[in-house]
């Protein structure tokens, strides 16, 4: 995965990427990406979208070590490398499947849409554990339907609340969503936290953030969510999208995505100097 603390410089300038690329700030434009960023579950968010300011016409991509070892593919002479950032390094050079030639690879590589849209119990448990090592509380409420949860700060932390009432799959969307407005800054900082505070942004702009990154995380690891449904009516109603950072969008949806997993260690705070 990207490691955003490592390239504050990069990310600064993602954000003045997405603004000078008008055509991202239109609404279908924007969907096609985010639809685009998702088919790449073995790039972080960043990379992928690296990837699509590169060769948008691509298909899977890996670098050569792998191509090879996996797919027992070779890169052909003279293909187009493209870069992407790795952690605590440089850069990598990956190839598209077109510049390869070798076996034919599984369905399911080319086809990254292949989900049932359903999750297990593990998944849901595994980032309950990673949330709780942050130092946050989840709890569940009965309430009507029409809130599926909420976030709100406590005593240096914060507190996340379910409605009890959904089943496994959209509190999980749910909690993704809540932790897109916590880790973007929508609802503050404590001392210990390691994101900015962001509480200039009006309402369109909070929940426009929060649904991309949902629908990010929750398309990669092949999980059905409403926020897909929410920024189609979005994009239906509004030619051009609110003004967001997307470099938040990316970097919060690569974070969450990390606390799907068992080894997962939350990001410490930078120290003042």
């Amino acid at each position: 995965m990207f490691d955003s603390t490592k390239k504050g410089d990069e990310l600064k300038a993602l954000d003045e990427l997405f603004d000078k690329v008008k055509t991202f700030n239109h609404s279908a434009e924007y969907k096609d990406l985010l639809d685009f960023i998702v088919k790449f579950k073995n790039l972080s968010p960043f990379n992928a979208f690296l990837i699509r300011t590169q060769n948008s016409g691509v298909k899977v991509v890996m670098n050569a070590k792998k191509w090879k070892k996996q797919y027992k593919r070779s890169v052909k002479p003279y293909a187009r490398p493209l870069v992407i950032l790795v952690p605590f390094g440089p850069v990598d050079f990956v190839y598209d499947i077109a510049d390869t030639d070798g076996p034919p690879v599984p369905r399911q590589l080319v086809d990254p849409f292949m989900t049932t849209g359903t999750v297990g119990v593990g998944l849901y448990e595994t980032v309950i554990k990673n949330l709780i090592k942050h130092g946050f509380t989840i709890d569940e409420y009965v309430g009507h339907k029409s809130l599926a949860g909420f976030v709100q700060s406590e005593t240096g932390s914060y507190r996340i609340m379910l409605n009890k009432t959904w089943d496994i799959n959209v509190k999980l969307s749910t909690l993704f969503h809540e932790l897109g407005h916590l880790f973007a800054g929508h609802v503050g900082t404590t001392q210990d936290c390691w994101w900015k505070p962001r509480l200039g942004l009006d309402i369109n702009q909070r929940e426009f953030e929060a649904e991309s990154i949902s629908f990010l995380v929750c398309k990669r690891i092949g999980l059905e969510t409403t926020s897909d449904e929410y920024l189609s009516n979005y994009m239906i109603r509004n030619e051009f999208i609110p003004k967001i950072s997307f470099e938040t969008v990316l970097s919060v949806a690569g974070y969450i995505e990390q606390m799907t997993e068992s080894g997962f260690k939350p990001r410490k705070a930078k120290l003042s100097k």
